[in-house]
């Protein structure tokens, strides 16, 4: 189960590198399996559970995405993690890939007041989706980042 929702998420990374964007169907994959596994492991009480967990990212999330904060493909990445995982795996996921976009683009906006100095007004845009991936990474398999 764990393995299948990694391999959603890395091929994520890989899509949003390459294109900048998430596609749908990788989406739609990755809510079907979730759908799969929840329902084998809790019977029809996962769909309840399932729908709830993909939802939270959504209502959460929504505010932010209408400030262009971030995209429409991570917050249906986090509702896929949310079709796999528990409640409070998937809300710590959330707090954790946000902290871990916080530093990296911290890190981006040095390297870019370092090399071409400040220039107000100028966006620095990072890949969310590796904030999730490493996020995952850190709440899930217990990984610490180094």
């Amino acid at each position: 189960m764990q393995l299948t929702l990694l391999t959603h998420l890395m091929m994520a990374v890989v899509m949003d590198f390459g294109n900048e964007k998430i596609s749908n169907r990788l989406i739609v994959s990755g809510l079907l399996w979730g759908l799969a596994f929840r329902l084998l492991r809790e019977g029809n009480a996962g769909l309840v559970h399932f729908l709830v967990n993909i939802s939270i990212p959504v209502i959460l999330l929504f505010l932010l995405f209408q400030m262009r904060g971030i995209g429409a493909g991570d917050i249906k990445l986090f509702s896929v993690i949310g079709g796999f995982l528990e409640t409070r795996q998937l809300l710590s996921v959330m707090l954790a890939a946000f902290l871990i976009a916080a530093v990296i683009g911290f890190g981006k906006l040095l390297y870019r007041v370092k090399t071409t100095g400040y220039q107000f007004g100028t966006m620095t845009l990072i890949h969310f989706s590796t904030a999730i991936l490493l996020g995952y990474f850190m709440i899930v398999w217990g990984c610490a980042i180094a």
